[in-house]
């Protein structure tokens, strides 16, 4: 899915939007405020298949038998 993150620079609110390839010209709007101020973040790409909590970037976490470790 194209999901990207969003803040909003009036009021600081975080979201994320779906925005499909014939929306690219859409005007973003923030939920919170109607600001059209918007930023779009970078954010890590997430793995078809897997949950939010198994894909998130928000630390590594070592596993049994990762070579890493």
């Amino acid at each position: 899915m194209p999901m990207y993150d969003y803040r909003c620079q009036k009021c600081g609110y975080k979201f994320e939007e779906l925005i499909f390839s014939w929306d690219k010209d859409k005007q973003i709007v923030c939920p919170e405020c109607s600001s059209k101020e918007i930023e779009q973040l970078l954010s890590a790409p997430t793995a078809i298949g897997t949950t939010p909590a198994e894909s998130s970037a928000s630390g590594c976490r070592a596993t049994k038998g990762n070579r890493f470790t």
